[in-house]
């Protein structure tokens, strides 16, 4: 199963599956290039947080 005990389909494994791979290879400009590519195909995008008060990344 995937996060919180709920079914994780497909198209969302291969879109985090680009992003980390993007991320790895380019930084977040290989995270924005992955969204691009991932979005394109119809499979979803990782949308990243830009709310300086909420703690979702620290």
């Amino acid at each position: 199963m995937g996060l919180f005990n709920r079914k994780t389909s497909a198209a969302e494994v291969a879109t985090r599956s680009a992003q980390v791979v993007g991320r790895t290879v380019a930084g977040d400009r290989g995270g924005e290039v992955a969204n691009k590519v991932t979005g394109a195909l119809g499979l979803g995008r990782v949308e990243k947080c830009t709310d300086p008060k909420c703690d979702c990344c620290n």
